[in-house]
């Protein structure tokens, strides 16, 4: 409805100063859309985690041939993959697993500096297995680490043309949590970048 008056308002001859209102409001409704289809996301997520079923699949080779997809989909980002077992046997959600890692690739192209590699890492430790993504770029401030995962949080600046609410990071929680997982956001030592962890128990 919006949409529709927007574009018969559109048809009708308006005085140059309010030319910046109409495109302020179009903005807006766009904004709303992706609000919805963000929230929609987060929910269907829900919904599909609920009804799933898990399969035991090999971590490994789940974490490397999403690695490889991304090298295609960033052809300008370079990527470094390292895992310290290749035959490591994980009782999850495959599919949910990929997903949560394309949120996390994606918010660290956003946030990398030009010409550093993107570095994912496959660890196991004290019968966990932890994946990293480690982006060189802008350090995370001290009052919005704990804040991160939760839904409509984040750090990009305000660009009206996007809509970003932090449900990208939200959907990483929710589906590490279905794994009985955490997920953990922190500072490089140097301060350097930043490394998102995922910690899921084999």
């Amino acid at each position: 409805m919006v949409r529709s008056s927007l574009d018969n308002l559109e048809l009708e001859t308006l005085p140059d100063t309010a030319q910046p209102y109409t495109q302020r409001a179009r903005e807006g409704v766009e904004r709303l859309a992706n609000i919805l289809s963000s929230m929609n996301e987060a929910t269907r997520l829900e919904q599909a985690l609920q009804s799933s079923e898990r399969e035991f699949f090999n971590l490994h080779e789940l974490v490397s041939g999403c690695v490889e997809g991304y090298r295609l989909a960033y052809p300008d980002q370079e990527f470094e993959y390292t895992s310290t077992n290749n035959e490591l046997e994980f009782n999850g959600y495959p599919d949910r697993l990929a997903q949560m890692l394309d949120k996390l690739i994606s918010n660290a192209v956003d946030f990398s500096k030009t010409d550093t590699p993107i570095e994912v890492r496959l660890d196991t430790q004290d019968k966990t297995a932890q994946v990293s993504v480690v982006n060189y770029g802008p350090v995370l401030p001290d009052s919005m680490q704990g804040q991160l995962f939760d839904s409509m949080v984040s750090l990009r600046d305000d660009d009206p043309s996007q809509t970003h609410l932090g449900l990208g990071l939200f959907i990483v929680r929710l589906i590490a949590q279905f794994h009985n997982g955490t997920v953990s956001a922190s500072n490089l030592d140097d301060d350097q970048g930043v490394v998102f962890t995922v910690t899921l128990p084999l």
